[in-house]
């Protein structure tokens, strides 16, 4: 019967919002029959992983819940860990123009069309000139005639040039010539190669002459990550001139014998038959290939060996031979030591990790009264003496009275409590006993080391002003007192003001908050804004480091302030009162309170006035009248207002009683 009432009370809720927002009919009964359905299977129907209760106390509606279906992460290992495929950024990421100027002609570049020759001649025979090469590989000359070149190298072409050249000019023959030739290139020809299968784009490119397999790929845009490295072919008129490893030059620096490039040769890049990850402690994590006689070690070299913080520990993750895959299980993995690696034959899609080691915290701390503290490594066997002599200054006979010698502590952490056990020890102890009274140390511990106080300089206690003496004296005993460095400074002079002495102190000695309630700030005498001026009333005050005083000279003057007629310094006439002093300034102005006066005497004593008795007044003080405080003009209409509310809710109330 309840939860009828709570169906009733739910679809008065919702046509409720309806209305207000606008829901139409049809959405309403849409919702309700979702509701009694959710409603139906309740007891029988449970979301994995979700909460038991399924209605949301805060809304009486129905939980909202999320199926997700396992879906498989198909995206690129190699591109979520950031790993890149060795060796083909070398073709793309380099400047080339500097590159190609530079480059020396190859002994064994053949002459072609379009090349062009510089014969010189010098000694006797002066003469200097310029040919190309004709398509049929041939260059005129008017004394020698029709000279072929094809197939000739620049060497074979010289040595061509100067028999035949010798045939005109005599003098190049010889034991003894007394005529020399020179033959070097001039403007070159480019030739057309062809760069087909895994480059990134392949076709017939012109490039420089004297281009190898390695500066043509990166002229032709370089090598696709599909391609091969480990086998690159040059096909030369119909036949395989030449199959080049590049990981050779890559990582060993090796330059392939035979790859320097003629015209329309045609370079192959077959696609890569083998993907091999190499990751964690190398030097060079990356995607390599595998040809089939190498090892996993020869592999783990390729990638820069291991680093500094690697293990002997290689992981090695392999595809199953296919008549050992069950249950859809195709990988096997193996863990070896790297020795073992040598043996182990490196194959497609292989995952090879070096497992870094362990990482290990060892290390011990020591702070306070130390030359040099830090943290400081541990080993086995460490002592509290020896990590004290790492720290510093205990073989300094001074720095050594600067330590607190009675009381040190290690701090060691407890596996069987919250907190950390504190070790108290005796520095003494450790290093005037004997070897016994060392105490070893564990890893983690901190060591503190305390300052030995009574050892450093203490600040001085500056006095200034009419005192015989003059000058900073440091403090002596405990508790020294005022009247104590008045007679190391040789008491007052005759000028002096007994009773004008300001005192002012570091705040590092009060709460400023409070101390600026109680005390008056006085800079200007101080000489220093970082000091608070300290009210005293006998010469018994103790003083502390760093404190300054000023012993005033006694001017024979009274300072009147505040609401007076002529504020301002009257003569001090001992035995006169307030009053005299008062109306000797004109007396107080109509704006001044005559309730609210203060002395401030000298020494920073403050005394108010009051009814029942009045401050005596010293050389030197200060009477401050203060200002009445604004008051409230009378508001006859408000007043008359309130007081017919009054009446009226009097009469109000008794006639009401009346009629009870």
């Amino acid at each position: 019967m309840i939860n009828k009432y709570k169906q009733y009370v739910y679809i008065l809720l919702v046509g409720g919002l309806t209305f207000g927002f606008g829901q139409s009919l049809q959405d309403l009964q849409k919702l309700r029959a979702e509701y009694e359905k959710l409603q139906k299977g309740q007891g029988e129907f449970r979301v994995p992983g979700a909460a038991a209760e399924t209605i949301d106390p805060a809304t009486g509606l129905p939980r909202q819940a999320q199926i997700t279906p396992y879906r498989p992460d198909m995206r690129d290992e190699l591109e979520d860990e950031g790993l890149q495929h060795f060796g083909y950024n070398f073709f793309t990421k380099r400047d080339t123009l500097p590159f190609w100027e530079n480059l020396p002609t190859p002994p064994n570049y053949l002459l072609g069309p379009g090349d062009e020759l510089v014969i010189s001649l010098w000694g006797e025979t002066q003469l200097r000139q310029t040919y190309t090469i004709s398509k049929e590989g041939k260059i005129y000359d008017d004394k020698v005639g029709l000279l072929n070149l094809t197939g000739r190298t620049i060497d074979g072409a010289r040595t061509y040039l100067t028999a035949q050249f010798g045939r005109v000019y005599a003098t190049l023959n010889g034991n003894t010539p007394t005529t020399f030739m020179d033959v070097s290139l001039g403007e070159l020809r480019s030739i057309n190669v062809n760069f087909v299968g895994q480059v990134n784009y392949p076709g017939v490119y012109p490039i420089h002459p004297f281009s190898t397999v390695i500066t043509g790929l990166i002229q032709a845009g370089g090598v696709d990550t599909t391609g091969s490295l480990r086998t690159i072919e040059i096909k030369r008129n119909g036949a395989v001139e030449a199959s080049i490893d590049l990981y050779q030059y890559l990582i060993k620096g090796d330059m392939p014998a035979n790859i320097q490039l003629r015209d329309q040769d045609i370079i192959v890049i077959h696609p890569r038959t083998s993907v091999v990850t190499i990751d964690s402690a190398v030097v060079n994590p990356g995607v390599y290939e595998v040809t089939p006689e190498e090892t996993v070690f020869d592999l783990i070299q390729y990638a820069g060996g291991s680093n500094h913080n690697a293990s002997e520990t290689v992981g090695i993750r392999m595809i199953k031979p296919k008549s050992e895959r069950t249950n859809g299980i195709s990988y096997e993995s193996h863990y070896v030591d790297i020795g073992s690696t040598k043996l182990i034959p490196g194959l497609n899609a292989d995952r090879i990790t070096v497992r870094h080691l362990f990482f290990e915290l060892n290390q011990v701390e020591i702070i306070g009264q130390v030359k040099v503290p830090g943290i400081y490594n541990y080993h086995k066997g460490m002592t509290l003496k020896t990590l004290l002599k790492l720290g510093g200054g205990f073989e300094d006979s001074t720095f050594w009275k600067t330590v607190y010698l009675d009381q040190a502590e290690i701090i060691r952490r407890d596996p069987d409590s919250r907190y950390e056990t504190v070790i108290n020890i005796n520095l003494n102890d450790i290093y005037n006993g004997s070897s016994n009274n060392d105490i070893p140390l564990q890893n983690l511990d901190r060591v503190i080391v305390h300052a030995n106080l009574n050892y450093f300089e203490k600040e001085n206690v500056t006095i200034a002003g009419e005192v015989n003496i003059p000058g900073a004296y440091p403090l002596v005993k405990d508790n020294e007192t005022l009247q104590s460095i008045l007679n190391r400074a040789g008491g007052y002079t005759t000028k002096a003001l007994e009773n004008g002495i300001s005192i002012y102190r570091d705040q590092k000695y009060f709460d400023v908050t409070t101390a600026q309630n109680v005390l008056a700030l006085d800079a200007g005498d101080a000489g220093d804004a970082g000091k608070v001026r300290v009210a005293w009333q006998n010469e018994s005050i103790t003083l502390m480091p760093g404190d300054s005083i000023v012993v005033k000279e006694s001017t024979g003057t009274v300072n009147v302030s505040g609401q007076v007629y002529n504020p301002g310094l009257i003569e001090f006439r001992k035995g006169r009162n307030l009053r005299h002093y008062i109306n000797a300034a004109g007396g107080i102005t109509e704006r001044g309170n005559n309730k609210s006066i203060i002395v401030v005497y000298a020494n920073g004593l403050v005394s108010p006035n009051k009814w029942y008795t009045t401050p005596k007044i010293e050389d030197g003080a200060t009477i401050i009248v203060n200002e009445k405080p604004p008051e409230v003009p009378f508001d006859v209409t408000q007043f008359a207002t309130n007081w017919t509310s009054i009446i009226s809710s009097m009469i109000t109330a008794i006639v009401l009683s009346k009629q009870l």
